[in-house]
């Protein structure tokens, strides 16, 4: 469980863990993401690495993937006609793509293509990184299983969320 500290009080929040699929060439800028995903505070995030598109199928065939991250020059090829494939593969799964190449045009094709957001590599932090995700996402990072109901409360007052709201 995760305390989580909201405007009107505390409560606890169970943050399931989320798989992303990082297809990414570079060994060192996959490092640098899976080094912030360890770091994140909101999220509890488990990062599947792709060096190719070959390697990315693969993990999409055997694991339950809950967000992609791709970058966009895959030292050959742009990663964008695996962003079509896995839109086709798996309708609705959100997209981020990085990139070095910060320049408009870029951006435009990869939110044609289907990305729903785009970063540039060179001004990620951390924070940025998790809120963008956290943004993507949405409460489906936060849904908490069935069986265990998210807590809200303040002095007087507790909240037990399933699916609707009791007092």
């Amino acid at each position: 469980m995760r305390a989580v500290r909201h405007d009107d009080g505390c409560g606890l929040v169970q943050a399931r863990t989320i798989t992303a699929l990082l297809l990414e060439d570079d060994d060192v800028d996959a490092k640098l993401i899976a080094l912030q995903a360890a770091s994140f505070r909101m999220l509890d995030m488990r990062v599947l690495r792709a060096r190719s598109t070959a390697e990315a199928r693969e993990h999409v065939d055997r694991e339950r993937i809950d967000l992609a991250i791709l970058d966009f020059w895959l030292g050959c090829e742009s990663s964008l006609r695996f962003l079509a494939e896995l839109d086709a593969r798996l309708p609705g799964l959100p997209a981020i793509v990085l990139t070095g190449l910060s320049m408009p045009d870029v951006r435009e094709m990869c939110v044609s293509a289907g990305a729903v957001r785009f970063l540039d590599k060179a001004s990620l932090t951390g924070e940025a990184f998790e809120a963008a995700i956290v943004g993507v996402l949405g409460p489906r990072a936060f849904r908490s299983p069935a069986a265990e109901p998210t807590r809200y409360g303040r002095p007087g007052l507790t909240i037990v969320q399933t699916e609707r709201c009791d007092r």
